[in-house]
């Protein structure tokens, strides 16, 4: 059976960025110069950094060598070994600064390339067939997008992520509209009892593991319950809709009590109760271990550990090996059994990576992007009209990251 591994590099024809990229977009938004500004006016305020960390914070945006999880993760260091309390507070505040940057950046993009999205899924139909070859297909995911949610929709996929309940829970914007917004739900006992809903052995879908969060998951209570957005009526576009209607009355009510909470999403319930949605972003170099808590469930990296064990092939797009502890997991499924084979899908790989070297001869590397590689798949041919659309959309896809990168 094969399974699917999913990197940043998989959603770059459907207009998501590649970690320069949002580099990129998050140094245009937040210069040195804007950091020590919005401090002023926090200060103003009462509030503010302390001067060593908003230089330390400066100086790193400053560093063109090092991309958005570097700088996260030096101010992961930076908190964890800082014993002055007070500073210690404020690099975590920096942390989470960073983090609602990221996650606005990535929301952004998600909402604004809806239809292009959609467009580019196209040339991705032959998820059709993966699914049905290997009933259920498997797709473990590092993104924080709903790009694998929205291809599932648009191609009439049923898709199971381990959320065992449906909810609909009502909020209510700041001139008193009550929205009732569809979620999938997953509640702590279920994740202590390990009782995930999938899709079993030869059933026809697809089970979608986000290891990272994502923009679409939340905590909820203090037990830390997870919500994901369910879309409307299998409507592959009311993901971003869904997303910005829980952020609009979030951005109102910040408006209206003069208060941000941080990586969090407000809204009143029906009795005008504030409630609060905790975001799963999961960012930085110190991802899954016990140097810094998270609100992505850590369980995810078991059920990843467990699942993979379906499949005898893997299959990873656009994905570079650098996080630790995914590449263990890899490594070790792959030693277990000569038989097991893993294809690399990145138009970059110039050759084994050097932690699976030992392990050549399992893998195979196929410098191609991830649109191209579904088109591979496929039983149909592109049609001329497809294939000049393709093109065009992979022209306009290369000079927006040329202009942010270069």
């Amino acid at each position: 059976m094969k399974a699917l591994f999913i990197g940043a590099g998989a959603a770059y024809d459907c207009g998501m960025p590649l970690v320069w990229e949002l580099t990129a977009e998050l140094r245009r938004c937040l210069t040195p110069e804007r950091i020590v500004s919005f401090n002023e006016g926090w200060k103003s305020q009462g509030g503010g950094w302390n001067q060593d960390v908003i230089s330390r914070v400066a100086i790193l945006l400053g560093n063109k060598d090092l991309h958005y999880e570097h700088i996260i993760g030096t101010l992961e260091v930076e908190f964890s070994r800082e014993r002055n309390e007070g500073k210690r507070q404020d690099y975590h505040a920096a942390l989470g600064f960073l983090l609602q940057a990221v996650y606005g950046l990535l929301m952004e993009r998600q909402v604004k390339n809806t239809d292009y999205a959609l467009n580019a899924l196209d040339d991705f139909s032959a998820i059709k067939k993966l699914a049905q070859e290997n009933n259920p297909l498997w797709i473990f995911s590092l993104n924080h997008d709903c790009i694998i949610e929205m291809l599932a929709a648009s191609a009439g996929i049923p898709i199971k992520s381990g959320f065992n309940e449906e909810v609909s829970i009502p909020m209510k914007s700041t001139d008193g509209v009550l929205r009732q917004i569809p979620f999938e739900r997953l509640s702590r006992a279920s994740i202590e009892s390990n009782c995930y809903d999938f899709h079993k052995h030869g059933e026809y879908g697809i089970n979608l593991i986000k290891l990272h969060g994502g923009l679409d998951i939340f905590g909820q209570n203090d037990e830390l319950n997870y919500l994901k957005i369910k879309p409307v009526e299998q409507d592959p576009a009311s993901f971003a809709h869904q997303l910005q209607i829980i952020d609009k009355i979030n951005q109102d009510i910040a408006v209206r009590d003069g208060v941000v909470c941080m990586n969090e999403n407000v809204y009143e319930d029906e009795q005008g109760r504030i409630q609060f949605l905790r975001k799963t972003l999961l960012s930085g170099v110190h991802k899954f271990t016990k140097r810094l808590s998270q609100i992505a469930p850590s369980e995810f990296l078991s059920l990843f550990k467990g699942s993979l064990n379906y499949a005898d092939a893997l299959v990873c797009i656009g994905y570079s090996f650098g996080d630790k502890h995914i590449d263990e997991n890899i490594v070790d499924w792959l030693s277990l059994s000569g038989s097991r084979k893993l294809t690399i899908v990145n138009p970059g790989i110039g050759g084994c990576p050097d932690r699976l070297k030992y392990l050549s001869e399992q893998v195979e590397c196929n410098p191609i992007g991830a649109a191209e590689y579904f088109i591979q798949v496929s039983d149909d041919k592109p049609t001329e009209m497809q294939s000049i659309l393709r093109k065009e959309r992979s022209v306009a896809r290369d000079r927006i990251r040329r202009e942010l990168t270069e």
